[in-house]
């Protein structure tokens, strides 16, 4: 099969987004693809494309990715540019988290001071983050964990945003629907702005007067957004039924499951994900696995099924920016994974088998590597975030660079 020069051969498993398949291992026909030729457009592609072949041609003109195209593309070369290929990603992407973040918190300060909400600049904000999580994925997912406890309200917000983003892809939703639903998830929250800092940050269980206050945030949110004509009337619905259920239990109307709009089912999955994995004043922040079991356990009673199941499939056992014990004891950050190796993340060690800081260093477990022993190393423990002292943002400001 003569090809042109190029061309690159590529495993499947190497494949991203935005490259340009010119050549199978096979013949076309009898293979699920309508074109001899096409771009990895999403996962269904990359899937697809992992099932039906073990290698392909890549067209290096026509590719678009993340990281260039190399003739050098290859398992050694790979390993070394694990790093910098993520750090580019969030390097890129971080701009666009930043303002955002600070949209978020303009817009609940207008909120608070009872000024007039800037919905413009919000969908503005919501659609950089759009394109992010369409180009860049996990790390837009890396910098959602990111957390200060001061800012949780504002930082919640944003992170419920990015998260249905991510989900709505998932579940199909178009460009302009992630869009919208992205402003939902901004939008959300903005009635705890009226409910007092003592029953927010209040420490111990709530009374009963005081859980009342704090449900009627729902209502509060719905009357603020009510008011402003630019704000879309999905996220009004959605500020008042994101803690609906679907067995009928939830408030502040007790709806049925049929009247719980899609979006709001979306912002109720991903909004109780970031707050079981986030500090609060009243509880610690628990890991992604545990988080994950919450919503699995909850699925057709307190959330839509179909939707936590396809949230867990998104954000997988092993998300980027998680923290991880391995089975040496050393302790690392989760910074990727292989197509189809999802259980066997990449790494980066930070702390040695004393909880020690120790030099920097990407293991990729999908290369089975082994311990002193011979054994194949492996993921002992899921830590929730922040645990040893580990700051994943200072991580992220130094751009997670491994000597080479």
């Amino acid at each position: 099969m003569a090809l042109p020069q190029y061309s690159l051969k590529v495993p499947v498993s190497q494949l991203q987004l935005g490259m340009y398949v010119c050549e199978l291992d096979r013949p076309w026909e009898g293979t699920p693809f309508l074109f001899q030729g096409f771009p990895i457009q999403n996962a269904h592609d990359l899937r697809t494309l992992q099932e039906t072949c073990e290698f392909v041609w890549v067209d290096r003109r026509q590719s678009h990715t993340v990281t260039p195209l190399s003739a050098s593309l290859s398992a050694g070369a790979q390993a070394k540019t694990y790093a910098v290929d993520y750090r580019d990603e969030v390097k890129t992407t971080e701009p666009v988290w930043r303002e955002a973040r600070a949209v978020s918190m303009r817009m609940l300060d207008a909120v608070k001071f009872g000024k007039e909400l800037d919905v413009g600049e919000v969908r503005r904000a919501v659609g950089e983050c759009v394109e992010s999580v369409l180009k860049h994925p996990a790390a837009t997912l890396w910098l959602a964990r990111i957390k200060q406890r001061d800012h949780y309200t504002a930082e919640h917000c944003l992170r419920v945003s990015l998260y249905a983003i991510a989900l709505g892809k998932a579940l199909g939703l178009l460009p302009l629907e992630l869009e919208e639903l992205g402003v939902c998830g901004m939008l959300h929250d903005v009635g705890k702005i009226k409910v007092p800092d003592e029953i927010l940050n209040k420490p111990g269980r709530l009374t009963d007067e005081e859980f009342r206050l704090m449900q009627a945030h729902t209502t509060y949110g719905y009357q603020l957004l009510m008011a402003n004509s630019e704000v879309p009337p999905a996220a009004v619905d959605v500020a008042h039924t994101h803690h609906e259920r679907m067995d009928g239990k939830g408030y502040p109307r007790q709806l049925p499951a049929h009247r719980i709009p899609f979006k709001a089912r979306i912002i109720a999955v991903v909004d109780a994900y970031d707050a079981i994995t986030s500090d609060r004043p009243y509880s610690e922040g628990r890991s992604s696995l545990e988080a994950l079991r919450v919503l699995f356990e909850a699925r057709g009673t307190q959330f839509d099924e179909v939707v936590v199941l396809a949230f867990i499939q998104l954000i997988g056992v092993y998300p980027p920016g998680e923290i991880v014990e391995l089975s040496t004891g050393e302790v690392g950050i989760i910074i990727g994974f292989d197509a189809g190796s999802k259980l066997k993340p990449r790494v980066l060690i930070v702390l040695d088998a004393s909880k020690q800081p120790r030099p920097e260093r990407v293991l990729d477990l999908a290369r089975n590597p082994l311990d002193e022993q011979g054994r194949l190393v492996s993921v002992r423990e899921v830590k929730p975030s922040g645990a040893y002292g580990i700051d994943i943002d200072a991580y992220r400001a130094k751009g997670l660079v491994v000597p080479g």
